[in-house]
């Protein structure tokens, strides 16, 4: 049985940021992932957008980590010559009911530390991409795009080289926490370490449920779908204003790295927490999150929910959705020029027990664990400071210092 310092279970951006910031105080550290490479699911599959920060309520740890965040990325990448863009950000406002809203995001961006943020008229914001619709729009220009497989890929190598051990191909299927130390089980061997990290993402709550901790928490997985579009109609990002009771942003354009335009994604529930074909199934998923109140609870209490989930379902594949979506915000789309995209991703939503969609960052922990079990949007853009903070936070003796459960304030 080989023996470690810590051991990292899942091989994400978060995962690989947490290895390669954790190798620069202990030695022993190990990255496991049960996919042949890191970045396979998540992390490699999201439209590569590096938020701004405006989004986030002010005070909270992920407001905090995506602002840092933002800086982070864009200095590595630059560092790292990782293809990665600043384009900037507009949030359109298609009505002039929404312009108030336009002037909250602005106020929490600036509470939040993000530079440059201007509410402009419809035709100040032409200037920058001439086929805006709308109104108004709140513009955020260090808004970027990244390459996203290929920067966690980056910061995963530059881990191995500092000294962390990254084991591919390596699914954990059991774990036992002993006083001094933690067992797991791997499909190929045995491992043992002084701390265990949960990164798993998909499986995170999996993972703490077999530890004993996290049991009023549970992920639903929500796929998310594009339609690509080769001309480019936009030069940057473009959102509607969001939704003020679910965290889904909605039918959205953003330039891609490669210089194509993706529409999307939608937010459709999945049945499975890799199921990113529309017919796939995993009866062992679905039937663990049947068998957990929190998502009675959603359905039966959240009903706003339960109608942008039908309508999306609905919806789904649909190009004449995306493009209608799509063409309150812009005006040069033609349904023809739309092609369902590749790239399928899945949103692992946390709920909790009473059915509340959880937003913010959520940590539980044991005496020689720590699950994280909430880096959602913008998890990426957030990785790099949020691997400092949670490496602040343990001790040289390899123990937990902050609270047993962390959730959101800063």
């Amino acid at each position: 049985m080989t023996s470690y310092d810590i051991a990292i279970i899942g091989g994400g951006i978060v995962g690989c940021a947490l290895a390669r910031e954790l190798s620069a105080r202990f030695k022993r550290v190990v990255l496991i992932e049960k996919e042949s490479a890191v970045a396979q699911h998540t992390s490699g599959r999201n439209s590569g957008v590096v938020h701004s920060g405006f989004n986030p309520h002010p005070g909270t740890l992920k407001a905090k980590f995506c602002v840092e965040g933002s800086r982070e990325i864009r200095r590595y990448c630059a560092e790292r010559k990782i293809p990665c863009e600043q384009v900037g950000t507009f949030v359109v406002a298609t009505e002039e009911s929404q312009v108030p809203t336009l002037h909250e995001l602005k106020t929490r961006g600036t509470k939040n530390g993000v530079p440059g943020l201007e509410v402009l008229s419809v035709e100040s914001v032409r200037k920058h991409e001439p086929n805006a619709r709308g109104v108004q729009a709140l513009h955020s220009p260090t808004g970027a795009i990244v390459d996203s497989k290929g920067l966690a890929t980056a910061i995963a190598t530059e881990a191995r080289e500092r000294g962390v051990t990254l084991m591919t191909g390596q699914e954990v299927v059991g774990i036992r926490e002993r006083a001094d130390h933690v067992e797991l089980q791997c499909r190929n061997e045995p491992i043992r370490c002084e701390l265990l990290i949960n990164s798993a993402g998909l499986h995170a709550d999996r993972l703490a449920h077999w530890m004993g901790v996290g049991r009023d928490l549970v992920v639903a997985p929500f796929r998310g779908e594009y339609f690509v579009v080769k001309h480019p109609v936009i030069r940057s990002m473009i959102y509607p204003v969001p939704h003020p009771v679910v965290p889904f942003l909605g039918v959205h354009l953003t330039k891609s790295i490669d210089g194509s335009v993706l529409l999307g994604p939608n937010a459709v529930p999945a049945f499975g927490r890799e199921a990113y074909g529309p017919w796939n199934v995993n009866v062992r998923d679905v039937a663990q999150m049947l068998a957990h109140r929190g998502v009675w609870n959603a359905l039966v209490r959240n009903q706003t929910l339960v109608k942008i989930a039908w309508n999306e379902w609905r919806h789904s594949r649909s190009r004449t959705h995306f493009w209608r979506e799509a063409g309150k915000l812009v005006d040069g789309l033609r349904q023809e020029d739309l092609t369902l995209g590749r790239r399928v991703g899945i949103r692992p939503q946390l709920i909790r027990a009473d059915g509340h969609l959880v937003e913010d960052l959520v940590i539980e922990t044991t005496p020689r664990s720590v699950h994280v079990l909430n880096v959602v949007s913008p998890g990426m853009t957030s990785s790099i400071p949020f691997a400092k903070w949670l490496s602040s936070q343990i001790s040289d003796e390899l123990r937990w210092t902050a609270p047993r459960t962390v959730a959101g304030a800063a």
